[in-house]
């Protein structure tokens, strides 16, 4: 199954909102390694996209931040993808 270019979208847009957030914070990479169990060299590649977030990563590091998991995943600005499989409403 392909994915559908909105989830490469999304995707793509996590790696800079976690380097964002968190920058915003003022946590290092290495302090976020520690607190998540996560290495500095996996949490980089997921920054800038060289690796895929899955679950299994972007969970620790949504609690490490205390924000909830959903909120690290979103595209911009917060807001949901378009479903394209649902017909929207005219």
């Amino acid at each position: 199954m392909a994915i559908s270019p909105a989830i490469t979208t999304v995707l793509a847009e996590v790696g800079p909102r976690l380097k964002r957030v968190r920058v915003r914070r003022g946590v290092t990479l290495t302090e976020l390694a520690a607190a998540t169990g996560i290495s500095k060299s996996t949490l980089s590649r997921l920054e800038t996209g060289q690796r895929k977030p899955s679950l299994e990563l972007l969970l620790p590091i949504a609690q490490a931040h205390q924000v909830p998991p959903g909120r690290v995943g979103r595209g911009t600005r917060g807001r949901r993808p378009t479903n394209p499989a649902r017909p929207t409403k005219t």
